[in-house]
């Protein structure tokens, strides 16, 4: 297929899929340099019969999604006409559709995954029935899940057209497996429907089939009509009965016997996973809970004025970085040299990077960020190291995509200025590894791109996808917030299924990361940044599991860098601090964590080094009495 150069102001940059009657592509708005979706319709090869009732329902899509702001969304941001295009401008959503999912991973025992995914389409569904959008087409294809686990539907607005042909393609209409009664009968569909369709994606998580099927719409429509499905625990053995009530409610054929509302079906989700789901559920293993002695070990860890580098924490068992093993590398045959890209727009500058490199490695340079990605999609590698300003693509944006296509890759950003957004942005949107600044240090360079081939060399293969961690109460989110103001919109999206705790003094801290299991840590960093640095380095030191989240006002792109590196601070908060940004980022970390737990041996791109020799003021040696004394946190 050709690639259009452009469509109205937007570059575009590659095919993302082909429907009924859309195209959709990777574009490029050079203006606000942000990567974006268009979804095309090409006038000129409609039915002549049926162009009207399409073009129209492509502008009502565009009205109705354009209204509709929520995480769990795709955001649409323009629509246009040019020639015999239309087309819709909409986020660009890094991931697969449910459809993908359910062809290729097995959910059905883990129904904990399942209720993830039904209540953040519930959660989505909620307000969008709050503005007056029926989507009126739920079903898998039209579920996204992005590369953090997070749900988004697209797609919204769809008309309900008569045209039984179209019903039948499920282009405008649904798919019949996914359709209610009301909808076969030609009746006013409401959120009931969209709820319905809900019900029978949660039926098929569960049993891996859809609840009623056949060879035809109209064998279908006859069992929708006539049939009462089969429980979801007689066709999965797996399972306890508690959800069997929550998925056949929504399945009613009665409108007025089905929940009313999105939040009622969400509610009921909720309760039953406060009982097992599973018959006969084995402890969960991999990742340790925080151990008794974290107060001990943190506090040696802050207290100490040089670690001995072969120290093991009490109770810790402590991973070296070594240096980079001759020939081991990922996915290349045994003897073979790591591979490792360099990317930027000088060619001096690659050239001087392929000279540093080439005896140790196989070096790959790329001058044109679009084609360092046709690489990586052929080639094997390790490390991508890319400059951050280049024509056409950022370097954070050029990561993200790596990470997309090769999710084993270690990436590096280099830059020859400290630009604060970048650097934010490096971590938000790319999850850099490291973060190198020109000119660079010969040695330096090659200690952390040896650190990188080494750590990549040992990851084991990574999930293209994860839910976010199980709704246990022992997983908790603790917020270090003498201000009273992290806690409250943590408490508001996430307590109803995590433990969420605050800390205004660090002595509080440091108690309750004792008595539990922290997953995610939001700490204002505003309190004291080099006492709280210390504080955070130490916890990864002792406990890399644990992600954390800061949030500041600070413009010091210095410090940010060294947390980016020195302490592998998960995300960014900027003040104001941003209530949707916040619960994004939560989210994200509560993925993460549920991944390592499930591959331990992800935390090798966590684990940081013991503190080295301290400053002259002496900070770490009474650091911990410094912070009770001189946070701007309320004492104990």
């Amino acid at each position: 297929m050709r690639l259009p150069e452009r469509i109205g102001k937007y570059e575009v940059r590659g095919h993302l899929g082909t429907g009924a009657t859309a195209i959709v592509y990777q574009a490029y708005d050079p203006v606000i340099e942000r990567t974006l979706a268009i979804k095309v319709v090409d006038k000129a090869r409609l039915d002549p019969y049926e162009s009207k009732a399409i073009l129209a329902r492509f502008r009502v899509e565009a009205r109705a999604a354009g209204r509709l702001q929520h995480p769990n969304i795709v955001a649409v941001y323009d629509f246009g006409e040019e020639d015999d295009l239309v087309y819709l401008v909409m986020e660009c959503v890094f991931g697969r559709p449910l459809t993908a999912y359910l062809q290729g991973e097995d959910f059905s025992g883990e129904p904990v995954k399942c209720c993830d995914i039904i209540l953040q389409v519930l959660e989505a569904l909620q307000y969008s029935h709050n503005q007056g959008v029926i989507h009126r087409d739920i079903k898998p294809s039209n579920i996204m899940l992005s590369r953090d686990g997070v749900i988004k539907i697209a797609d919204f607005g769809v008309a309900r057209l008569e045209s039984s042909n179209l019903t039948q393609t499920g282009d405008l209409i649904g798919t019949p497996s996914y359709m209610a009664p009301e909808q076969f009968a030609g009746e006013v569909a409401d959120q009931r429907t969209d709820l319905y369709a809900v019900a029978v994606i949660f039926y098929e998580l569960l049993t891996r089939k859809r609840p009623f099927e056949g060879p035809n719409s109209a064998v279908i429509m006859h069992r929708v009509f006539t049939e009462s499905p089969v429980a979801p625990s007689e066709r999965n053995a797996l399972l306890t009965t508690v959800l069997d009530g929550v998925v056949m409610r929504g399945l009613a054929k009665d409108m007025a016997d089905r929940y009313q509302s999105a939040r009622e079906f969400e509610e009921a989700v909720r309760r039953a996973m406060q009982h097992a789901l599973v018959k006969g559920r084995p402890d969960d293993t991999g990742v340790p809970k925080i151990a008794p002695n974290i107060l001990q070990a943190v506090r040696q860890n802050l207290a100490a004025t040089d670690l001995d580098p072969n120290m093991t924490l009490p109770g810790v068992g402590m991973a070296r970085t070594v240096p980079p093993a001759a020939g081991r590398s990922v996915d290349t045959p045994s003897g073979s040299r790591p591979n490792v890209l360099f990317v930027d727009d000088e060619m001096r500058i690659l050239t001087a990077l392929h000279a540093l490199f080439r005896q140790q490695y196989r070096v790959y340079t790329a001058d044109d960020p679009i084609q360092a990605l046709e690489m990586v999609k052929r080639i094997p590698v390790q490390v991508v190291v890319s400059d951050q300003r280049m024509p056409g693509m950022l370097g954070v944006e050029l990561l993200r995509q790596v990470r997309e296509i090769s999710p084993k890759s270690v990436r590096i950003l280099l830059t020859g200025y400290s630009d604060l957004a970048s650097i934010v942005g490096s971590i938000n949107e790319g999850e850099v590894w490291r973060f190198i600044n020109k000119p660079w240090d010969a040695q330096e360079l090659q200690r952390v791109i040896g650190e990188a081939v080494d750590i990549a060399s040992t990851l084991p293969d990574i999930p293209a996808w994860r839910m976010p961690a199980e709704a246990r109460f022992d997983e908790s989110i603790l917020c270090l917030d003498p201000r009273d103001e992290i806690t409250p919109h943590a408490v508001r999206d996430f307590g109803d299924r995590h433990w969420v705790g605050q800390a205004r003094t660090l002595e509080e801290g440091l108690r309750l990361l004792q008595e539990r299991e922290v997953a995610v840590l939001v700490a204002d960093f505003d309190a004291d940044p080099a006492a709280v640095k210390a504080l955070l380095h130490a916890l990864k030191v002792a406990y890399p599991q644990i992600l954390t989240i800061a949030l500041t006002s600070a413009a010091d792109a210095v410090l940010l860098i060294d947390l980016i590196n020195e302490v592998q601070v998960y995300r960014f908060l900027s003040r104001p601090l941003n209530p949707l940004q916040l619960k994004q980022h939560v989210e994200a970390a509560l993925n993460r964590y549920h991944m390592y737990k499930t591959s331990p041996g992800l935390l090798r791109t966590q684990q940081v080094q013991p503190a080295r020799k301290v400053e002259p003021t002496g900070l770490s040696r009474t650091l911990f009495q410094r912070l009770r004394s001189r946070l701007p946190f309320a004492n104990s």
